[in-house]
């Protein structure tokens, strides 16, 4: 068996590796070399993780199934520091050794490295690039020390760590060098449109603005601009261009002008070396997008199995994205002052078309807000079609297609190479092929083929060609999963309506599932436990895993654990009990939370028990900070340290949690106290926050710790901490049994409304009712364990 080796374990690499997997996948003995330590992940989405909408782990494109599967040998954390091209092998440098690694052929898929503007300072701590899950973990770590932070960078990427940051809660500022955003797929009309919609989410520009000079001594603490005003800034976020990295490339001899040159069958200048994605110039051309360089891997596997049926030619581009829920679509050439300009706007629904025509001809299209007509206005940008004929009708799209027949006559003239999905790199033939091989809903289609999976712009197309070749019908509720045809809400209120406890399965069978999964048995297994309360026994085989090993999973498989402190107190006793547990069992590091806990993390799961019973014994039990569940309560000193302490705000946080601690709940249920108006525990971005004042106290609910883009919404002021306690047993209790799991405090009062749950706790005696159905859990999960040893 010949040797197949991978050099870059990014999404044209993986690419790469399905094709030849999908041609002949007994042909080569795989070996994928990834610098990366971390499994191949979707680098389109990790704007949404740094929101904290997605885990880095709904993001990862293959698992290790994946290799085993298919006998590929995947090496994480390596570098490739030359090529013998003679003696066809590669020299592999990790943390211990270095080795060679044999090829017959060998792929290069070093795609590229962000562009730092090489000003002074740019070296300095809290300068960094929106690239990789690195950057993103470095910024999310960031949450609560830093505050104001600079995006320089106006383009797609720096929009998304602009919008990111935002959801996180910092103070951003974007700044660019033009005059509007996203200038290179969008007309100045368009963009300026685009940011009035970032800008009411709190997101400030600085446009045609020129950076000269980072300032600071170790870390950042200011921007200077060339017109010599500054700007002070905690942490500095560059995004304003990518260069190709060929420089393994041009170190082993190959033909390189910034990017690796290829030809059309993606083969270097080495006739055993090929090379795919950002790495290398075609044609004299660079891309950047993900269906150009999965139009090139497609083309390069064929080539190393050689069944040479397609060629690279280069790539027609367009854009379509969905930008902070906005739908945006640009194609062709949109700049040139010389074009005839159609142009229409709908103020009442935000929806802009710009048309550039040149020779009756389309050449250019910009759409804002609505792209359903952006395949129609590339197909005749890409053909060239004379539109005399249509010219009338031409900014009312197709006037052939109306929404009843959109998913037979629109989707039915695309042709089968023509791109859905820019995001994935999906075509309609992609999708025709899923169907035909058994995609029956299109929530299989997404999952086998990606569409629809990234920003989510393409949705309505892929629908209406999944229907149209399927003959399916779309449903329009989300159902639970894909065992099942019931909603959430409707699994939900057939289990609040039971009387007796019944299993995850008894559901199942119940309401006919077709299947089972583990999205359905967490969420039945969560609906059972909160109806039934201690009568019913958590099912762990269908728990997530943290909850099943009652602790956190990290990367590199230990777990870290988090004990329970009231209010961030503690005592003496406890440190020294951790402590000599930390030294006994070597706990490598030791963090202290922004939920003012203490997080020992690297711990061997064969060390979780004998821990938990050192730490029991020492009167330490479970922190939930693994679980869909009741968090922490922070909280500052309060009166009886602070000069400006309205009231005693430690020892309500310590009979907050004491009121509610140890339930499960939908999704994880953080709390906080601060003793005076300056909210120094920053409870408004809590799920449930307490503000006191000389009067009393103000509650807060919904914030969902900085998430949130609109300021959390005040819900209730009392004068006594037995009226807070007691409103906030029965705002959890109401949670509890009337949110969708996985459903987060923020979306629970966005789809309901706070006027609902105010009218269910309106009056003293309709809190006292929820609060009495709140249970009172003393359970410390440490203290049964046993189950686990063998986990």
């Amino acid at each position: 068996m010949k040797n197949l080796v991978i050099v870059g374990s990014g999404m044209s690499a993986m690419k790469v590796v399905d094709e030849v997997l999908k041609i002949d996948p007994l042909m080569y003995q795989i070996t994928i070399i990834g610098e990366e330590k971390v499994l191949p992940y979707n680098r389109i989405m990790l704007s949404p993780v740094l929101a904290g909408e997605k885990d880095f782990e709904d993001i990862k494109t293959h698992d290790e199934f994946y290799f085993s599967q298919n006998n590929i040998t995947f090496k994480p954390g390596c570098l490739v520091s030359s090529i013998d091209r003679f003696n066809k092998s590669i020299l592999l440098t990790n943390e211990n050794a270095s080795y060679s690694v044999a090829y017959d052929r060998l792929v290069i898929c070093t795609g590229s490295k962000p562009f730092i503007l090489p000003l002074p300072g740019k070296t300095l701590e809290g300068v960094v690039s929106f690239r990789d899950i690195y950057d993103v973990e470095y910024m999310q770590s960031k949450v609560g020390q830093a505050k104001k932070v600079a995006v320089i960078g106006t383009g797609l990427l720096g929009l998304e760590a602009a919008n990111g940051l935002n959801e996180l809660g910092f103070d951003v500022t974007v700044i660019g060098n033009m005059d509007s955003i996203m200038h290179i797929q969008l007309d100045a009309s368009s963009g300026s449109l685009l940011q009035k919609v970032l800008e009411q989410k709190s997101i400030k520009f600085k446009l045609g603005t020129i950076t000269n000079k980072i300032i600071g001594t170790n870390t950042v603490k200011a921007l200077k601009f060339e017109d010599e005003t500054a700007m002070d800034v905690d942490m500095v976020v560059m995004s304003v261009g990518i260069i190709p990295e060929d420089s393994l490339a041009k170190a082993a001899g190959l033909h390189t002008d910034r990017g690796i040159i290829v030809g059309d069958t993606m083969m270097t200048s080495d006739p055993a070396i090929y090379s795919v994605g950002e790495c290398i110039k075609h044609r004299g051309m660079s891309y950047g997008l993900v269906a150009p360089l999965f139009e090139q891997a497609r083309v390069c596997a064929e080539q190393v199995c050689e069944v040479s049926h397609h060629m690279y030619t280069g790539s027609d581009i367009s854009t379509k994205l969905k930008i902070s829920g906005v739908d945006v679509f640009s194609a062709g050439e949109f700049d040139n002052l010389e074009d005839e300009v159609m142009c229409s706007k709908d103020h009442a629904l935000n929806t802009r078309k710009r048309l550039s025509i040149r020779g009756n001809k389309l050449v250019g299209a910009v759409l804002f807000g609505d792209s359903t007509d952006g395949l129609f206005y590339f197909d005749l940008i890409k053909k060239e079609t004379d539109i005399t004929s249509i010219r009338k009708t031409l900014l009312f799209g197709d006037i052939n297609i109306d929404d009843s027949s959109a998913g037979a006559k629109g989707v039915e003239k695309m042709a089968e190479d023509e791109q859905v999905c820019g995001c994935m790199g999906v075509t309609k033939g992609d999708i025709v092929m899923a169907v035909a091989g058994g995609c029956d809903t299109f929530e299989a289609l997404q999952e086998e083929t990606g569409c629809a999976t990234g920003c989510g712009g393409c949705t309505s197309v892929a629908k209406q060609i999944f229907s149209f070749v399927s003959g399916a019908e779309i449903l329009n509720k989300d159902a639970l999963c894909d065992c099942t045809k019931h909603s959430t809400e409707e699994v939900r209120k057939y289990i609040r309506a039971l009387d007796e406890v019944v299993s995850v399965n008894d559901v199942r069978s119940a309401l006919d599932f077709d299947n089972t999964c583990k999205a359905c048995g967490a969420a039945i297994n969560y609906y059972l436990s909160s109806q039934f309360n201690e009568a019913y026994v958590h099912n762990d085989d269908e728990r997530p895993h943290n909850e099943k090993m009652h602790a956190n999973k990290q990367r590199d498989g230990t777990y870290s654990i988090v004990p329970q402190m009231q209010g961030g107190l503690t005592t003496p006793k406890e440190l020294k009990a951790l402590a000599d547990v930390a030294v006994k069992y070597e706990v490598p590091t030791i963090k202290v939370t922004g939920g003012q806990r203490i997080d020992l993390l690297g711990i061997p799961k064969e060390n979780l028990n004998d821990m938990w019973d050192e730490m029991t014994e020492a009167g330490m039990e479970a922190g939930y900070a693994y679980g869909k569940a009741t968090r922490t309560c922070k909280s500052c000193v309060g009166i009886d340290h602070c000069m400006m302490g309205t009231q005693d705000s430690m020892g309500l946080a310590i009979k907050m949690e004491d009121a509610v601690w140890s339930h499960f709940m939908p999704h994880k249920f953080k709390m906080g106290v601060s003793g005076c108006p300056r909210n120094c525990a920053e409870v408004t971005i809590k799920d449930f926050g307490v503000i006191c004042t000389e009067k009393g106290y103000e509650i807060h609910v919904a914030g969902a710790c900085g998430i949130r883009t609109k300021a959390c919404l005040k819900d209730r002021f009392f004068e006594t901490e037995e009226e807070v306690i007691e409103y906030l047993k029965a705002f959890v209790q109401l949670y509890r049994i009337e949110a969708n799991y996985l459903e987060r405090v923020m979306h629970f009062e966005e789809r309901v409304g706070l006027d609902y749950i105010q009218s269910k706790l309106k009056t003293p005696s309709m809190i006292k009712h929820y609060a009495g159905l709140l249970p009172k859990t003393i359970k410390n999960p440490w203290e049964t364990t046993g189950h686990r040893r063998s986990a």
